[in-house]
């Protein structure tokens, strides 16, 4: 059940035992309240009574449970539901409903139960506007709705809040804000339309800071991680300096780091580990199926890479922030680009830029040519369907990849039109899989790496097991 069908059977159950405590003028603030208006385009919902399932309107519901004296009849009524038991409190003319404790489960928001202490909501309402207020731990969101019979247009204000403390409410969500030195104030407000699930958000971020969570230990060195292979499986790997799948900084030429760039994160350069200006847009509008990708900046994708896994939740995009903001701080700005190059999914087994450009063009990442670079950089959002349907096929698609070439303005502009009208040829795919020299130095690498790897794994082990370490990458001394 989602945490929006939560509230809305909450507000039900509630209109159900005001049904039953009003008398005489019972059918008369049933029909006023807009409760049996489902006629399209009304906003419906099923709701289960006795037994029975109704369809009923959804503001039509909100009406009937903040109707006048409702408050007074709700009054110390309690119900059980799949969040947890419900109390019903007046305060005032208003109705307050109190979670305690709490859980809230969804795949969109987790893998796992957000359980939390106490969650309590109020609602008061004035012809056909409600006002109320939701706290969670150390968050008070203050909320207004206006209600129709086919939607509910809420706006919503979060005043200043510790971010450290916001975390520390999401820890069964979030496990590294228990151990991680989190710093910052938070501001937020916006609107949202429901049930289209559209809006708008602003965002203030002051002060943000995050230590504790031991990425420094990727400055240098060796870690593992991990590669997706061929049949979809994952494959841990030793990546890191020195290490053979290695490439510097150095070493990747000019047109790779600025086409990877230009793809995605053009505000690299700018920002302190994730962008503001794009996270809001992106919040604003709530999808069922989790967050849309989009407006992960390089550090974040490599946080996501290295430590979070890529479950598609809110609090993967949670997790992911903290890391990222840490790593700015700890590696910098040209550290993590090489990080981000040497590790990114580029295909089946091609984790890193030096794999990705010999198994497509057969070179070295220093000698691709703008188009190449830029292909490569294109197919990112989508490596593997890239790999089967473009390299495999032998029809490179490259309308993406001249986006990209257009936005690389380290280049001139003749420069990148003079590249936009070369063709852009792959490396033969049966050739290179049939290379005996290849297979020969990749199982040579592999028995070379072999204890190293079985040193890496062991060592994410024990940080897991001590606690230390919540992600997934493991440095190896």
């Amino acid at each position: 059940m989602t945490p929006l069908r939560q509230c809305v059977t909450v507000l039900g159950i509630s209109a159900v035992l005001l049904v039953v405590g009003v008398t005489g003028a019972l059918g008369v603030i049933v029909l006023a309240s807009g409760v049996l208006a489902t006629a399209a385009p009304a906003w419906t919902t099923e709701l289960q009574v006795a037994g029975r399932r109704y369809e009923v309107n959804v503001a039509g519901l909100v009406r009937l449970a903040t109707a006048p004296g409702a408050a007074v009849l709700l009054d110390g009524r309690a119900f059980a539901t799949n969040a947890g038991r419900i109390t019903l409190r007046r305060e005032g003319h208003a109705i307050v409903a109190r979670c305690a404790p709490c859980r809230l489960q969804h795949p969109a928001l987790a893998s796992t139960p957000l359980q939390l202490p106490r969650v309590e909501v109020s609602a008061e309402r004035s012809s056909a506007t409600v006002t109320g207020w939701l706290t969670a731990e150390a968050l008070r969101v203050e909320y207004s709705a206006e209600l129709a019979s086919d939607r509910i247009r809420l706006r919503w204000r979060l005043p200043a809040t510790d971010v450290g403390a916001a975390y520390r409410a999401l820890a069964t969500i979030v496990p590294e804000a228990l151990g991680a030195r989190i710093e910052g104030t938070l501001e937020a407000r916006g609107r949202l339309e429901l049930p289209s699930r559209t809006g708008a958000m602003q965002l203030n971020v002051s002060g943000l800071d995050v230590g504790g969570l031991g990425t420094e230990a990727l400055q240098f060195g060796w870690f593992a991680m991990t590669c997706r292979k061929a049949d979809g499986g994952m494959q841990r790997i030793v990546n890191g300096d020195t290490e053979t799948r290695w490439a510097s900084l150095d070493r990747m030429g000019a047109n790779l780091p600025a086409a990877v760039l230009a793809a995605e994160d053009q505000r690299f350069h700018l920002h302190s580990g994730f962008d503001e200006a794009q996270v809001a847009p992106l919040l604003a509008s709530l999808d069922e199926s989790g967050p849309r990708r989009g407006a992960s900046t390089v550090t974040q994708q490599l946080a996501r890479t290295l430590f979070t896994g890529g479950e598609k939740t809110a609090a993967r995009k949670l997790r992911e922030l903290l890391y990222a903001i840490e790593m700015e701080r700890t590696l910098g700005k040209a550290r993590i680009l090489e990080l981000y190059l040497n590790t990114v999914d580029w295909g089946p087994g091609l984790c890193g830029a030096r794999a990705a450009a010999r198994a497509y063009f057969r070179k070295r990442p220093e000698q691709l040519t703008p188009l190449e670079a830029a292909w490569l950089a294109s197919i990112l959002r989508a490596p593997h369907s890239a790999h089967e349907l473009q390299f495999r096929a032998g029809h490179p698609q490259t309308e993406h990849a001249h986006r990209v070439l257009m936005q690389m303005r380290s280049l001139p502009k003749s420069e990148r039109q003079l590249w936009a009208h070369r063709p852009l040829t792959f490396a033969t795919a049966s050739r290179a899989a049939r290379s005996p020299g290849a297979k020969v130095s990749a199982q040579r690498n592999a028995d070379r790496n072999a204890p190293i790897a079985e040193s890496a794994l062991k060592a994410a082990e024990a940080a897991s097991d001590s606690g230390r370490a919540v992600g997934a990458a493991a440095v190896v001394r």
